[in-house]
């Protein structure tokens, strides 16, 4: 978990590098004078030393890139630091980021300086540690100017609740147009008391964490994380992570439950799409990751909301998928109007089993029968 891949950001121009490392880290160099440079072989001041460094994890060479990170990994914070607070050039407070970004001192520097672009920010906030995303939720300013960073830390497993649940009150108080966001607008309406919330408050942050690592397929880690616990904050603390999602999930407020719905897999997604709220089971359905074959499964589900199967229906690119409009067809629970509709696009053989099946619409059914008669009628 501490190894990100390297994502080029900001290209960085020679300018950043200084002295006789120009000569010897520029792409005109030799590539084993970029590999020495890399492995901080060569003397040099930490303020010229660590920008050809960031330089270097964007050059063309694997090699020299991997070496790069490395030396800027095992640097001590007390030479990294002081430089990383001194940089100026947005871009290469960028490529800090970038290099930098599960190591929370340099990526907490990097997110409290100034001269960092927005858009770093907001990719920072996407991938950093929870203590890092709370430095920068603390930054309004930069919130209001860019609220794309909002986005970022709600999407971002690793933040606490707590850290989320007070950047959305920012958000609805400050009245930023998020709704683009899935799940905003149902989150806004908790928040607003406008939909109820009989949770009773929800996880505590550390249940949360736990649920969250659970619904991202890190139930190990989830397993582990009281045992992990200092033994005086386990004294200090009653709380104990469970290991049942679904107990998790059971406990969990309105708010709670969308982020998770947005943010889990295909395992949360499932257990959530049948939550007795109607904006949790619906927010299930505006998940980013959710996938055609999990639609197709909901859209046969006759236990499910006849809202969620709306939902499907009037989604015009989950309908393009045969199975998901035959499953509609034979969902009882969905509307005769969509099903009606798609009937009308099944395949003889499908219509065939339609007319004849009991669990079907009778409605649905005697349409079926009709057709199969037309269709008897032209042969």
């Amino acid at each position: 978990m501490d190894a990100i891949p390297f994502v080029t950001g900001t290209p960085l121009g020679e300018e950043v590098l200084q002295g006789p490392l120009r000569a010897l880290a520029g792409r005109d160099a030799q590539v084993a004078a970029r590999v020495r440079v890399a492995k901080a072989l060569l003397p040099a001041p930490p303020d010229a030393l660590i920008p050809a460094l960031l330089y270097l994890t964007q050059d063309p060479d694997a090699d020299v890139r991997k070496e790069a990170k490395a030396s800027l990994v095992q640097m001590p914070g007390e030479v990294l630091i002081p430089v990383v607070q001194s940089f100026k050039h947005p871009g290469l407070l960028d490529a800090s980021a970038r290099a930098l970004a599960r190591h929370d001192l340099p990526a907490r520097e990097v997110a409290l300086n100034p001269h960092t672009a927005d858009d770093t920010v907001r990719w920072l906030a996407s991938v950093a540690s929870d203590d890092v995303c709370d430095t920068i939720a603390r930054n309004q300013v930069r919130a209001l100017r860019a609220p794309g960073i909002i986005e970022a830390i709600y999407f971002n497993p690793a933040v606490a609740q707590g850290v989320v649940h007070a950047l959305l009150e920012f958000a609805v108080r400050s009245n930023l147009d998020l709704d683009h966001i899935p799940g905003f607008r149902e989150t806004r309406a908790v928040l607003l008391g406008e939909e109820a919330d009989d949770s009773g408050g929800g996880l505590s942050d550390l249940q949360f964490a736990s649920a969250m690592l659970l619904a991202t397929g890190q139930g190990e880690l989830a397993a582990a994380m009281w045992e992990s616990l200092p033994p005086d904050q386990r004294a200090a603390s009653e709380e104990k992570v469970t290991v049942s999602l679904a107990a998790l999930v059971a406990k969990m407020s309105v708010a709670q439950k969308i982020r998770i719905a947005m943010v889990g897999d295909a395992a949360t997604r499932k257990l959530l799409i049948r939550d007795p709220k109607k904006v949790v089971s619906l927010a299930v359905l505006k998940s980013p990751r959710i996938t055609e074959s999990e639609v197709t499964t909901f859209a046969s589900n006759k236990t499910l909301a006849e809202d969620v199967l709306a939902t499907i229906a009037r989604n015009r690119q989950w309908t393009k998928d045969y199975a998901t409009r035959k499953a509609l067809v034979f969902n009882p629970k969905c509307s005769i109007t969509f099903s009606l509709t798609f009937l009308r696009t099944l395949n003889q053989k499908d219509i065939k089993e339609c007319a004849g099946s009991r669990d079907v619409n009778q409605t649905v059914s005697r349409q079926a029968k009709r057709m199969l008669d037309q269709l008897n009628e032209k042969k």
